[in-house]
């Protein structure tokens, strides 16, 4: 496994901001960091996380910050900026990761 998949998810991913992308995949994650997807998938692997945890950690992240700059912003279309094409999908995902619904944590951080 090429030992700088992390700093090429760094700069490209997070610094680019691919992970907004709605229809970004395994594949196409790699491609534009210049490897492929068994790569990353190992690495994924070795970090004990998995693409769709890695890609929703950074979303989740990302809708966190959009809330605190714009708090009158409804959750479902910060969750479409936030690189969610479904929100229930986005709901589901932001509970399982704050521990709380998506309205109640709005409120509470409002």
């Amino acid at each position: 496994i090429p030992e700088n998949i992390g700093k090429l998810l760094e700069r490209k991913c997070e610094g680019d901001k691919l992970y907004l992308q709605h229809d970004l995949n395994l594949r196409q994650l790699a491609l534009a960091i210049g490897t492929n997807r068994t790569y990353l998938s190992s690495y994924f692997a070795q970090q004990g996380e998995t693409y769709n945890a890695y890609i929703n950690r950074l979303r989740i992240d990302y809708f966190i910050r959009l809330y605190r700059e714009n708090p009158t912003a409804t959750a479902q279309q910060l969750s479409w900026e936030s690189g969610y094409s479904c929100y229930s999908t986005f709901a589901s995902v932001f509970k399982k990761m704050t521990g709380t619904n998506v309205t109640s944590w709005m409120k509470k951080n409002r």
